[in-house]
């Protein structure tokens, strides 16, 4: 079927002479510079494309468009063109839109249809047309231009898968940079409170340090005074130990003053016994001899007396030297606790001073670390910037991609 239909020519009888022989000729090389022209646009078209007359009927089926399809061109001419194309927009389930721009003088411009190939395979398309009309103006069938979109279609589904994903990992990294900032904040928080228990670590190893220092000091100072009370100590018994010495002379003196008084008395009795033969001529002598008897009675008692007490002090000496020989292992017992303590004190010292340069070291860290925990959430806020920047950009991406594939899809007719 022909989409150039012409008007039947009259009927005449004889030779047609109304024409000149050469205004014939130049008909015939116009028509056939037409066709060549016709054919060179044919074969210039980049893109697949076919003729159809108004019927669906194919009229012309170039081999770009028979390789698209996988219909043959013999194929196609038995068909009509929806059942190929078997697009939603086809009938006999829609109006052909295409039919509706030729009766209207419209035409399509990069519309994106999916079509179907002989395989069944889906053919992404974008598709113009342009109406095909007779010398008075009717329209007798139309030219479409069918481009394989398949690989522009699935890099636009991959662009939006890509920015789909580009927005859940924004949304992700929203979250977890607001997770980051809570964390960081409460990280913030803990150094702050642990700067200040450092700080008050600090406070209290300087105040035991101190005091360790001054135990030190004071324990050795107390093992001075308790060497000085041993050695007084020492001395006292010494004394005493002399005074144990004398009380034992004295004794031996009072021993000897016993004695005395003893012969006293027995010198007294011998006299008064003499006295008594002499009658009354040694009665003066008697009165004597009792006199020294009563003294060398007296003299005997108070020796007694006197070798008593001292027998008591030397008691109490006794107890006194024991006590201090007690008191001087205690002393020293003592001596050697207090270097004990001494030698603690010195530990403790010594520790306070790692104590002190471990907290420095802490307080160092602490602060570093607050000082850390600024720049983090510095970073964290900037990052949260960055994020909603991100999830800006995403979403103004995805409203362009929305806006370009709608217009993509969208039939340009004009």
């Amino acid at each position: 079927m022909s989409l150039f239909r012409k008007k039947p020519p009259e009927q005449t009888i004889g030779p047609d002479t109304s024409k000149p022989e050469a205004e014939t000729d130049k008909q015939i090389k116009t028509l056939k510079l037409e066709i060549a022209q016709l054919k060179a646009i044919q074969s210039a078209m980049p893109d697949p494309y076919y003729v159809r007359d108004m019927d669906y009927n194919v009229v012309l089926w170039p081999d770009a468009i028979a390789k698209l399809t996988g219909y043959t061109e013999a194929e196609a001419g038995k068909l009509k063109c929806y059942d190929m194309f078997k697009a939603c927009v086809c009938p006999p389930g829609s109006q052909c839109p295409t039919q509706q721009c030729i009766q209207t003088r419209q035409f399509l411009r990069d519309v994106a249809v999916d079509v179907y190939h002989k395989s069944g395979a889906t053919v992404h398309t974008l598709v113009s047309n342009a109406g095909v009309y007779d010398e008075d103006g009717n329209a007798i069938g139309a030219v479409e231009i069918v481009k394989n979109n398949t690989v522009i279609q699935k890099c636009m589904d991959s662009i939006g898968q890509i920015i789909k994903n580009l927005d859940e990992v924004s949304n992700n990294l929203t979250a977890v940079i607001e997770k980051v900032s809570a964390t960081s904040g409460a990280v913030n928080e803990k150094a702050s409170e642990s700067l200040n228990s450092v700080g008050t670590g600090v406070q209290a190893g300087n105040s035991m340090y101190e005091k360790a220092e001054r135990s030190s000091k004071h324990a050795g100072s107390i093992q001075t005074n308790m060497q000085t009370i041993n050695e007084s100590m020492k001395l006292s018994v010494n004394k005493i130990s002399a005074l144990k010495e004398k009380s034992e002379i004295i004794i031996q003196f009072v021993t000897v003053i016993q004695d005395i008084a003893s012969k006293t008395n027995l010198l007294a009795i011998n006299a008064s016994i003499e006295a008594a033969h002499a009658g009354e001529s040694g009665r003066g002598f008697k009165v004597v001899a009792e006199g020294i008897r009563e003294l060398s009675k007296n003299s005997s008692e108070s020796a007694q007396s006197i070798q008593n007490t001292i027998q008591e002090i030397i008691g109490l000496i006794r107890e006194a030297t024991d006590a201090l020989n007690v008191t001087e292992k205690n002393v020293n017992a003592g001596k050697d606790n207090i270097s004990e303590l001494q030698e603690y004190a010195g530990d403790i010292d010594n520790a306070a001073k790692v104590l002190l340069n471990t907290l420095g070291t802490i307080e160092n860290a602490a602060t570093t670390t607050s000082r850390l925990g600024e720049e983090q959430s510095a970073s964290v806020t900037e990052a949260n910037k960055a994020g909603n920047n991100l999830a800006q950009i995403s979403k103004n991406l995805t409203n362009e991609f929305d806006r370009i594939f709608k217009a993509i899809q969208h039939a340009d007719m004009g």
